[in-house]
């Protein structure tokens, strides 16, 4: 079934084809209830805040229909450079014969949406809370009502894993939309690193509608890390929700890349005191790209920091948004937040827009936040030129150092390694190669 318009709301056709699909009583009531929500909250239009940036013109007027295929070669070139277990996704459905975990057992349990029980459905409860709609995530909902699957990963208490997990999600096939669903339980005292790598094949068009949610138990340690490689074509629009207790360590990056428009939403919970919450990234735009990166930092108890550094380069007309909001409740004293987004234009009709935001409600606090936009100083270039480099060597230069300085943020070595392979492939193939 196409894509329908049914009072002015999106996709309400291709809900009701994807209801003939579901996995039993429970899936159906899920579907259902998330239905309710989308249609509550509506479309994003200019006028919504959250989305004032960011129109969704084309994507609504796109004629998309449900996946029905899930098989696909993982595109090697595409994604992060990296030899681990993987786990792998194909227009948002497990494929375990691509999958590779032996390496994670005995750390890792695996849940596929067919087999998940009753105690593990509180996940997908916890997007239904009341404090949840103020939130305003209609894609997470819609993600919700067309789900054909979801993983729930489980870090079993106390686990130190050696080796990162590599989750790949694969679009396969034009005029598709999927969901990609992801679920993982953190473990008390557990150490893990977790890579998204988000891909398409070729240049088809379609949409990634993706949800990743994150339960940190106390004193957990995750690195999570992102890479947006989607098809030129392609819309792709994800949350992702990390909800951090006592004294646990969250270090995620996002790095985008891809597709014709993207948004990359982050909500980190600090419930817990003595957290440590970095959310990092690095974005790069060239031809009309659109990237979004959405951030939003919740400090709930006392004693916690996080930090937020983002940094774009952008060429042609590609347009880049950032918005990021650092919340501390009242309770929350001595919270040490920090917050900064860099954009470099290297085209006179590339644009930048940014709104940091705090909403402070305790007193005994340090936080900052800000933006700067600028474009490569001819002085710098006319330094290295006069030491011999030619010009558009030092222009090279000067636009790798940016980006490293953003990618420096990755606390593991050899998956900074990986993200800056990334960069400079696209540096390459988009700017230098032109």
């Amino acid at each position: 079934m196409s894509l329908q318009q049914v009072n002015n709301l999106p996709f309400e056709g291709l809900i009701a084809d994807a209801r003939s699909h579901k996995l039993g009583n429970w899936h159906s009531k899920l579907s259902e209830r998330a239905l309710e929500r989308y249609t509550e909250i509506g479309w994003p239009g200019p006028k919504t805040e959250s989305w004032k940036y960011t129109s969704l013109n084309k994507l609504a007027s796109g004629t998309f229909s449900l996946a029905e295929e899930y098989s696909a070669i993982v595109p090697e070139d595409l994604i992060m450079p990296l030899t681990c277990p993987r786990l792998v996704l194909v227009n948002g459905v497990l494929n375990r014969e691509l999958s590779n975990l032996e390496q994670l057992i005995g750390n890792l349990s695996i849940t596929s949406l067919v087999d998940i029980e009753d105690h593990q459905r509180i996940p997908f409860d916890d997007l239904f809370k009341k404090e949840e709609t103020k939130e305003d995530l209609p894609f997470t909902y819609l993600n919700t009502a067309i789900l054909s699957d979801a993983v729930l990963l489980e870090i079993a208490k106390g686990s130190k894993c050696e080796m990162p997990l590599h989750i790949i999600s694969i679009g396969s096939g034009n005029g598709i939309m999927f969901a990609p669903r992801l679920i993982i339980n953190v473990g008390i005292g557990s150490k893990v690193d977790i890579i998204e790598s988000h891909v398409g094949c070729s240049d088809s068009e379609y949409f990634s509608n993706a949800v990743t949610q994150l339960y940190l138990g106390d004193k957990s340690e995750v690195g999570h890390y992102k890479l947006q490689n989607d098809s030129r074509g392609s819309f792709h629009i994800s949350l992702t929700k990390a909800v951090i207790n006592d004294g646990a360590s969250y270090d995620n990056f996002t790095v985008s890349v891809g597709g014709k428009l993207s948004r990359n939403e982050v909500r980190a919970h600090l419930k817990g005191s003595g957290v440590e919450c970095c959310i990092n990234g690095a974005y790069l735009g060239a031809a009309d790209q659109h990237i979004d990166n959405t951030t939003f930092i919740e400090h709930q108890a006392e004693g916690s920091s996080s930090r937020e550094v983002f940094k774009g380069v952008l060429d042609d007309t590609a347009r880049g948004v950032f918005q990021g909001k650092i919340l501390v409740h009242p309770e929350a004293q001595k919270t040490d937040g920090y917050q900064m987004n860099r954009a470099m234009l290297l085209s006179d009709k590339a644009e930048i827009d940014s709104k940091p935001e705090l909403e402070i409600y305790a007193d005994d606090v340090r936080c900052s936040h800000g933006a700067t936009v600028g474009e490569l100083e001819d002085d710098l270039i006319f330094y290295l030129c006069a030491r011999g480099i030619d010009r558009e060597s030092a222009r090279r230069m000067l636009i790798g150092a940016y980006i490293s300085d953003a990618i420096d943020e990755v606390k593991n070595i050899d998956i900074r390694s990986s993200i800056q392979s990334v960069a400079e492939n696209w540096l390459k193939q988009n700017l230098y190669e032109k």
